[in-house]
């Protein structure tokens, strides 16, 4: 079996791609082979980590044109990636191709021109495969029918200057309603969203994510907190930084959440890059600012050293910083969103309030430290990522699927 996951990117390009990226390293260790193709990479691209340009060696150039036209006509509407691609798939002989992320990298197109000649699967890590183009509708409802007038038009990765949203949802119906591909999911609740698009025949299958369980594996606080430099007689509280104003992130919620409970004088360590405006914002909190951090031992270790990680998020799938968190036994207080409430047992192994409710969370935030039941709600944490998210799971639920795909397309020709 030999098989090609693709992506817009390396693990820079975020979640998608680096799972694209893992599962790769999981195919080749346990014995099977793999390329991960990509469209730009932020590693480099290198034979020994069997990462290769998808594009070929009209990499910039197809890049240029992706990036141009899709100012004035619909994102990814040709496939310029196809020519090169199929060339590649003749020259490996792939049995399957798993895509992950298409958006500003890979035309719909490829995917039903490659489907009628290889197994086709396609992970749906956000909304984007069956709307308009954005990557969560929030509170629209139009991808159900036929997008336009996109209240996200303008937006990445719908950024054109004309609103294309009905016209590219049509194309995703078509390929979809082909029969083409193989949709999963990684969270039941995107599953079902897909399905209440009309485009699929049945729910796409459930493959949740994983990380590696090994690299974030639980340690003593206090130890990691006096080598990060970090205060070690207060309730350490780990945020992401992203962009304070940005909606969906919901940190603004975090942090008037947090402002409410101030007595249980916490501590607040931010992952990410902190402008201006988020310094602005954080004056009047207690915080260590760690930067954008990269090397995932390092990272493991901030995830370990926190009492709490609040994720706030008001859209999501199932996110991979939730699972790395739990694995290291810090529970995760926040909003029921997305996928997100399948991976939080209630007052188990975190606790999640509605959406926007200030108050519910300031007093999640108080239980979490009442009686320390943080502490028991972390080591339920790590017994779930070890039952639910571990990498070995993973890899048989897709190596099952694989094979029954390979199979079914040797069958039919």
């Amino acid at each position: 079996m030999k098989l090609a996951q693709i992506s817009k990117a390396d693990s820079f390009g975020g979640g998608a791609s680096r799972v694209a990226e893992d599962l790769t390293y999981l195919i080749n260790k346990n014995g099977f082979s793999a390329h991960h193709l990509c469209s730009w990479s932020g590693k480099g691209f290198h034979a020994k980590e069997n990462r290769y340009p998808l594009y070929g060696r009209f990499e910039r150039e197809i890049r240029f044109l992706h990036s141009k036209l899709k100012r004035y006509s619909p994102p990814e509407l040709i496939p310029f990636e196809y020519i090169p691609l199929i060339r590649k798939i003749k020259r490996e002989d792939y049995n399957l191709l798993h895509f992950h992320d298409l958006s500003s990298a890979i035309s719909p197109y490829t995917l039903y021109l490659l489907g009628d000649k290889i197994p086709i699967v396609w992970t749906l890590h956000d909304c984007s495969p069956f709307t308009g183009g954005c990557l969560y509708p929030m509170e629209c409802k139009n991808f159900m029918e036929n997008c336009g007038n996109c209240p996200q038009s303008g937006e990445w990765p719908i950024d054109s200057k004309i609103d294309f949203t009905s016209f590219s949802r049509k194309i995703k119906n078509f390929l979809h309603k082909s029969g083409r591909l193989c949709a999963i999911t990684p969270s039941k609740w995107m599953s079902e969203l897909a399905y209440s698009s009309g485009m699929f025949k049945s729910k796409p299958r459930v493959i949740p994510n994983a990380i590696d369980i090994k690299k974030y594996n639980p340690v003593n606080k206090k130890e990691i907190r006096y080598k990060l430099n970090l205060p070690l007689n207060r309730n350490l509280i780990l945020l992401s930084a992203g962009n304070f104003l940005d909606e969906r992130k919901g940190s603004k919620y975090a942090l008037e959440g947090i402002k409410k409970v101030k007595h249980v004088n916490p501590h607040l360590v931010i992952l990410g890059v902190l402008d201006e405006m988020g310094k602005k914002i954080l004056s009047e909190f207690d915080y260590t600012s760690v930067g954008y951090v990269s090397d995932k031992d390092l990272l493991s270790l901030y995830y370990g050293c926190a009492d709490i990680f609040m994720h706030c998020s008001l859209a999501d799938n199932q996110p991979l910083s939730i699972i790395e968190s739990m694995a290291m036994s810090t529970p995760i207080i926040g909003f029921k969103t997305g996928g997100i409430v399948e991976m939080i047992d209630q007052n188990k192994n975190g606790f999640l309030v509605l959406q926007k409710d200030i108050n519910a969370l300031a007093d999640a935030i108080e239980l979490a430290f009442e009686n320390n039941n943080h502490i028991s709600w972390g080591i339920s944490s790590r017994e779930k990522a070890l039952r639910e998210y571990s990498p070995e799971i993973f890899l048989k639920n897709h190596l099952e699927l694989y094979e029954e795909m390979i199979e079914k397309n040797l069958l039919q020709n």
